[in-house]
């Protein structure tokens, strides 16, 4: 049972989701917590290209990061 490259990378955007997806939720500063929000939804826009859904991830990018700047 070999692993894949993109396995591995399926791993680190994973992992990368849920780590900054407990710091939105655990930290008190809500400077913080916005950032930790962007690189959720980075991960998550990482995801969408490794499933060559290359638009949903530029929607990602330019609509929920770009908001969340915003809010910033």
């Amino acid at each position: 049972m070999a692993i894949d490259t993109t396995q591995i990378i399926f791993y680190l955007f994973s992992f990368m989701i849920i780590i900054s997806a407990i710091y939105v939720v655990t930290l008190k500063n809500i400077f913080h917590s916005a950032l930790f929000l962007i690189i959720a939804l980075f991960g998550v826009a990482g995801i969408y290209i490794l499933l060559h859904a290359e638009f949903l991830a530029a929607v990602q990018v330019l609509i929920y990061v770009g908001a969340v700047a915003v809010l910033i």
